[in-house]
C-alpha cells in the first residue's frame, strides 16, 4: 500500500478541525478537494477513516489507528525535509518558540534581541501562552522549544528539559499604597487587596495564596481569586500603576520601575512564591540550526538576570522588610 504523506496531512487536519470547512481553510484547500483527498486515503485503506455524528467528525476505529501512527511519520518526515535543506544551505528555517507569560517577558525578549544580532537573517515566530496550552503544540511539532513550568514533565523521556534559574516573586504595588505604610506585613494583609496573576498558577503556589485570603476583605465579603487573570505582564503593571491592585511578578519584569513614582515591591518576600522555568525539547526531534544558537543566548540572558535581581533585590527590597524568599 503506497500512501501519500499529503493524504495523511490532510487526514491529520480534518481529525483535528472535526469539520470540513474549516480543516480545508487551515491547509489552504478547497472543501471538495479535501473530500477527494479522504476519499483517495480511505480507498487505498479500505475502510471507512471518518464518521459524521451530532457533534461533528469523529474518527473511525481504524482512523484512530491510522492517525497514531502517521502522527509521528509525517514528524520524521518533517524533520528529514528540515536536514536536507539546512545540509544544502538553503537557509537557517524559522525558529518557533513558546513561551510561559513570565519567561517572555524576563528572558526571551532579551536572548532573541541577542540572536538577531548574530544572525540578522534568522526568522522566528514567538507564542506566548499558559504552557498547559503549549506542550501539545510541541509535540505535534509546531513549536521547536517551550520556555515555561517543565515540573509535569520531569520524568517523561519523550522530552529534554534543561533548567534554568528559579524566579521569586514579588508582591508589586503602586507607589503610595496604604501597605507600603504599615511596619510588618503578612501575606493575610496582602490578600485584602485585589489580586493580579496569570490564569495558571501550580497548586503549590496557589494552595498559600487561597489560605490567606479566605478571611473576609475590607468589605466584609469573601471574594474570588484573582481578581483579575492576565497573561500580559505589561498589563498587569498599568492595573497596578492605577489602581490599590497587588500583581505577583518577578523582579526581572519590573526592575526599571522600582523606586519610581509608579511601582512599588511590598516588603514580604514569601520562600514558596517562585518559578521553576526550563527550556524543553523533543528528545527525538531536529530543531532548525538556530534553535542551537537561541538556547545558548538564553542561558547567558539567565546568567545576567540572576546578577541584575541579585542586586536589586539587595539595595532595594531586602533593607525594607521581612525576607525569607530566594531572589
Amino acid at each position: 500500500m503506497n500512501i501519500d504523506l499529503r493524504h495523511l496531512r490532510h487526514a491529520r487536519a480534518l481529525a483535528e478541525h472535526r469539520n470540513f470547512g474549516r480543516a480545508a481553510r487551515a491547509l489552504r484547500l478547497t472543501q471538495p478537494a479535501l473530500s477527494r483527498s479522504i476519499a483517495q486515503l480511505e480507498n487505498l485503506v479500505g475502510a471507512r477513516l471518518f464518521e459524521r455524528n451530532s457533534t461533528g467528525i469523529e474518527l473511525t476505529d481504524t482512523g484512530s489507528l491510522l492517525l497514531d501512527r502517521a502522527v509521528e511519520l509525517l514528524a520524521r518526515a518533517d524533520d528529514l525535509g528540515r536536514e536536507m535543506a539546512s545540509l544544502q544551505g538553503r537557509g537557517a528555517g524559522v525558529l518557533r518558540i513558546g513561551a510561559g507569560t513570565y519567561p517572555a517577558e524576563i528572558l526571551v525578549g532579551h536572548a532573541l534581541a541577542a540572536l538577531l544580532q548574530r544572525l540578522p537573517d534568522v526568522q522566528a515566530r514567538i507564542e506566548v501562552e499558559n504552557v498547559v496550552q503549549l506542550i501539545p503544540l510541541l509535540r505535534r511539532r509546531d513549536l521547536d522549544l517551550v520556555i515555561g513550568d517543565a515540573t509535569q514533565l520531569a520524568d517523561d523521556p519523550e522530552f529534554i528539559i534543561t533548567a534554568l534559574t528559579p524566579r521569586q516573586g514579588y508582591f508589586v504595588c503602586r507607589a503610595g499604597h496604604p501597605l507600603l505604610k504599615q511596619s510588618r506585613l503578612t501575606l493575610e494583609d496582602v490578600m485584602a487587596f485585589p489580586l493580579v496573576f496569570t490564569g495558571r498558577l501550580p497548586p503549590r503556589l496557589l494552595g498559600p495564596i487561597v489560605a490567606a485570603s479566605r478571611r473576609p476583605d475590607r468589605t466584609g465579603d469573601r471574594r474570588s481569586l484573582p481578581s483579575v487573570t492576565c497573561e500580559s505582564l505589561a498589563m498587569m503593571k498599568t492595573i497596578v500603576a492605577a489602581s490599590d491592585a497587588v500583581a505577583i511578578l518577578p523582579l526581572g519584569a519590573i526592575g526599571p520601575e522600582v523606586g519610581s513614582d509608579s511601582l512599588a515591591v511590598l516588603p514580604l518576600v514569601e520562600p514558596w512564591l517562585y518559578g521553576n522555568f526550563s527550556i524543553i525539547r523533543l528528545a527525538r526531534r531536529t530543531a532548525p540550526p538556530s534553535s542551537e544558537a537561541f538556547i545558548q543566548l538564553l542561558l547567558e540572558a539567565d546568567a545576567e538576570l540572576t546578577r541584575v535581581t541579585e542586586e536589586v533585590h539587595r539595595k532595594v527590597v531586602a533593607p525594607r522588610g521581612r525576607i525569607r524568599g530566594r531572589q
